[in-house]
């Protein structure tokens, strides 16, 4: 296997560095400087290699993705819904550095559309996914409704609330997913 081009490692590093000044002090309050010296680099080598700060942000956002799409080919071929939403619950919305950049990015798309549209079009790709392996009537609507209660239920535990019993929502979400569910509760 070829070694790395260090460009491409130096650039990793930056981007983790990123990630952890996010989770430490938010995206607001870190600054390139906090940046360059978490990575022990000098702030030139950081716009070098990474650009501006919007570009960091992309960049960052790229990283996320690219674990998150890493998380989902481990559905297995012949993967369920079920499946599908157990990786959102137990890998991707369970990693609390994640889930702090995703809050801080939903943070900064109040105010920057661009950003807005383009977590829109990462959580609808996740929709949609979901949605695909779902069998029965309204699939995308009973995968939006399954992810909402993920996502939030990972919101609420950063606030400290957490459900009496976290398989309840679980097995709630899973009947989200459930046709059987939806045709013996008449739906």
């Amino acid at each position: 296997m070829a070694r790395r081009r260090i460009g491409d490692e130096r650039r990793d590093e930056i981007l983790a560095a990123f990630e952890a000044c996010v989770v430490r002090k938010g995206f607001a309050k870190t600054t390139l400087s906090d940046v360059a010296e978490a990575a022990g680099q000098p702030r030139p080598l950081v716009r070098y290699f990474i650009g501006n700060r919007a570009d960091m942000v992309s960049a960052l956002i790229d990283r996320l993705l690219e674990r998150g799409e890493a998380q989902f080919r481990q559905l297995p071929k012949d993967g369920s819904a079920g499946q599908a939403l157990d990786i959102v619950l137990d890998q991707i919305f369970a990693d609390d550095t994640t889930n702090i950049v995703i809050m801080e990015l939903w943070q900064l798309s109040l105010r920057d559309a661009a950003l807005r549209a383009r977590l829109a079009a990462i959580y609808d790709r996740v929709i949609f996914e979901i949605a695909a392996l779902i069998d029965g009537p309204d699939p995308r609507d009973r995968a939006f409704s399954a992810v909402a209660m993920a996502f939030g239920a990972t919101f609420f535990r950063h606030l400290g609330l957490c459900p009496m019993n976290a398989e309840h929502v679980r097995r709630a979400s899973h009947r989200l997913l459930s046709v059987d569910d939806l045709i013996l509760k008449g739906a």
